[in-house]
């Protein structure tokens, strides 16, 4: 997100319209639907067992900017009594799969291991753990194990929902539930979710496939001079919103035709540049890949169903329950300026992440799980694939699992894209995904529970699954101390997973009332926060370690490189360790240099370099300056330096810091570049960069803080020696790489 659009202050409406948004992006147990709601409520007034509590102020929130304003007191509309509360209500219950009750019960995030100690990490490193790992369960399992969670979890919020009322809420909603009791409309989740659905997977149509032809074979190494996806793995394809395949370019922007749609812009650039066609119509485009003479779009959604609650103050409203979606577009682009649409696929979740690997998609979304009506009503707690559950063979139930979601996985022959090649599900909340050259590393996160006293430390939980054309296989499980910075904090070479987290560690001690004896629940003592990095064979068994590095700091980036890893932990310093893993049992570090700030992002350079995007900060304090870039001299892993340092004074803020495909980058080109930003001046560029005679240079930098042209999310990439910029409302500008001058404009 562009850092400006966080400035903005929140009034009434905007209130009640981030109150609508949490609502649709949940699915809604039962219970919690309006109805049920209404009727609960109407028996709590009844009952007389409602207590008045203390209102919240919303400014509370730290999620909110300081701006906020207040909401007032008392609004005589059922919108606010009862939708604000009940949208609350679904707000906490999505934030129950992340976070643990005051009693400690678990939630949907917290998966066989809530937290670890050293018996359980030797206890999780036996090779019987394997036999909880079973592929394969029974629909009935499924229900019986979801049921206690949506249980807990409708009481749970039931009495969230009532601590966040004041009284005069409490009063007003339940006349208003009273006065309107029997108006709400009766149509239930799983029906509406069904034929949504069914209308959702009924849009999904074949067209006649037409003669797909091999781009890029034979082409020369002077052909291939173009910018790519900034990528983990050289032989892993990842999606982006821009893609360059030589000649083309593809940017998903605006539509022309609709300010509230998006399409995928193709462009050609030879003799100059020109639009030769704008492909699809789609309400929000997350990802897109350009494969041979495949266009492959990815569009996240919502489906919905509907209940219509009372009619207040001139107004319907509409409480919209349902779940989230995913579409893959596949088109025949062999004529670029006539694509036609291939097949498109439906799956039922959120998408998380996506890779094409020899010729197939391997796609990954969350699935979320929902009380049905009737348990025979498979829609509402299985995944769903271009309108079919998946098979009960092919879903994996860890023993012990606690999680009411599941990991989605699928994929697609690129080169007859018509039918899934292969589905799998694993009954999971994990969220970070590895994907190596055969293998898929999935990790999910398991932050300390307060259950128990003693010594408890956070944890990660993996799974691999190998895979072959196409087809998926599940392989191993296990579980290290600590979580995860991101994905490229995970690595495999020569059959070893090498990783490094930042491990939390708490003593958990009981409370207990020394006047009453009363125990009043769990604190945390003694906090402390360290480093590891592990190795794990191919049965994700640990076998080499290296604990408690860098006391008090965070792992702030990660990359590996055959026989040898480097990470950054930082707190007022950039400690960059380099460890020797050229024995995966007995890993070593090698050296240890200390400078200021720190590199959130680490990318291989030519020469034995390593480049580093990061801020500089203060060494005493920490605090955080500009942005900086680091050149470090790797030739001696026992030694390494910083080569070069380039402060960027004028800037504190850049995409590339979070994620690493908005940096162009080309070692061979020796090109690399990224937009950068100045909150307060307001002043936004894109910067190309080069490293020559040990210096920092810049090859040119363009302005970009005319918001009306350029917009957001702007991105760069190259063909030969022509720069393009490319912005989200569709206009691209065409620069010399020789001089900097501006060759070419093709208006949005």
């Amino acid at each position: 997100m562009h850092k400006g659009e966080m400035n903005h202050k929140l009034d009434e409406d905007s209130i009640r319209e981030f109150l609508q948004m949490s609502a649709e992006e949940e699915m809604v147990p039962q219970s919690l639907q309006p109805a049920c709601m209404k009727e609960w409520l109407k028996q709590q007034r009844d009952n007389g067992k409602e207590e008045p509590m203390g209102r919240r102020d919303i400014n509370s929130n730290q999620d909110m900017t300081d701006n906020h304003k207040k909401p007032k007191k008392h609004i005589g509309w059922l919108y606010t009594t009862f939708a604000a509360a009940a949208c609350l209500a679904v707000a906490l219950f999505a934030a129950g799969k992340y976070m643990k009750s005051d009693t400690g019960s678990d939630t949907a995030s917290d998966t066989l291991h809530s937290d670890m100690t050293d018996s359980d990490m030797a206890a999780e490193s036996n090779q019987g753990e394997a036999n909880e790992f079973k592929e394969g369960t029974t629909y009935a399992s499924l229900y019986r194990s979801f049921d206690k969670y949506w249980t807990e979890q409708e009481e749970r919020y039931k009495e969230s929902y009532l601590e966040s009322k004041t009284e005069t809420a409490v009063d007003d909603a339940a006349a208003d539930a009273a006065a309107s009791d029997g108006t709400a409309g009766g149509t239930e989740y799983a029906d509406d979710a069904a034929d949504v659905f069914d209308k959702v997977s009924a849009d999904v149509s074949d067209v006649e496939t037409g003669e797909s032809t091999e781009a890029g074979a034979g082409e020369t190494a002077e052909e291939e001079n173009y910018g790519k996806t900034n990528q983990q793995e050289e032989t892993v394809e990842e999606a982006d919103i821009i893609k360059n395949d030589g000649r083309y370019l593809y940017r998903v922007s605006g539509n022309k035709q609709n300010d509230y749609k998006q399409t995928v812009r193709i462009v050609d650039t030879e003799g100059g540049l020109k639009e030769v066609a704008q492909v699809g119509s789609f309400e929000n485009v997350q990802d897109m890949y350009v494969w041979k003479d495949k266009l492959a779009v990815i569009e996240p959604g919502w489906a919905t169903g509907s209940e219509t609650g009372a009619e207040t103050g001139g107004e319907d409203e509409i409480w919209e329950s349902g779940y989230a979606y995913s579409k893959i577009y596949v088109y025949d682009i062999s004529d670029r300026a006539n694509p036609q649409e291939y097949h498109t696929f439906t799956v039922k979740g959120s998408y998380m992440s996506s890779r094409i690997s020899e010729g197939y998609l391997y796609f990954f979304a969350s699935c979320d799980t929902q009380r049905p009506q009737k348990e025979d009503d498979l829609r509402a707690y299985v995944p769903i694939l271009d309108g079919k559950p998946v098979a009960e063979e092919k879903i994996t139930f860890p023993g012990g699992s606690k999680a009411a979601s599941y990991l989605v996985m699928a994929s697609v022959d690129m080169e007859q894209p018509d039918k899934f090649t292969d589905t799998r599900a694993l009954v999971t909340s994990a969220d970070r995904f590895y994907v190596s050259p055969g293998n898929i590393y999935v990790a999910d996160t398991q932050y300390i529970s307060y259950e128990e006293e003693g010594q408890k430390s956070d944890s990660t939980t993996l799974y691999r699954y190998s895979y072959k054309d196409g087809k998926m296989r599940k392989e191993a499980k296990g579980t290290v101390k600590g979580t995860l910075r991101d994905d490229m904090a995970m690595n495999e070479y020569q059959g070893y997973l090498r990783l490094v987290t930042t491990v939390e560690s708490q003593n958990i001690t009981k409370i207990i009332d020394d006047i009453s004896g009363e125990f009043l629940g769990y604190d945390d003592m003694e906090v402390r926060t360290t480093n590891s990095l592990y190795v794990l064979d191919a049965d994700l068994t640990t076998v080499g370690r290296i604990e408690d590095l860098a006391e008090d700091e965070s792992v702030y980036s990660a990359r590996f490189m055959g026989n040898t890893g480097y990470f950054v932990t930082f707190r007022e310093t950039d400690p960059l360790f380099s460890v020797d893993l050229s024995n995966p049992r007995e890993p070593k570090i090698l050296g240890e240099l200390k400078i200021s700030g720190f590199s959130e992002y680490l990318h291989f350079y030519a020469d034995n370099l390593l480049l580093g995007i990061g801020m500089e900060a203060d060494e005493e304090t920490g605090i955080t300056d500009c942005l900086k870039l680091s050149m470090f001299d790797i030739s001696n892993p026992a030694d390494v330096k910083e080569k070069s340092k380039l402060e960027l004074k004028e800037y504190d803020y850049s995409e590339a810091l979070y994620n690493y495909k908005a940096v162009l980058i080309d070692t061979k080109k020796n090109l690399f570049g990224f937009t950068m930003e100045d909150y307060e001046e307001n002043k936004f560029v894109y910067t190309l960069f080069k490293f020559e005679n040990g210096e920092f240079c810049k090859v040119m930098e363009i302005d970009c803080s005319d918001f009306e042209r350029y917009r957001y999310g702007v991105r760069g990439t190259y063909i030969g020696e022509r720069f393009f910029l490319l912005a989200d409302n569709g206009l691209v500008e065409e620069y010399s790489l020789a001089d900097g001058s501006k060759v070419a404009v093709l208006e949005p």
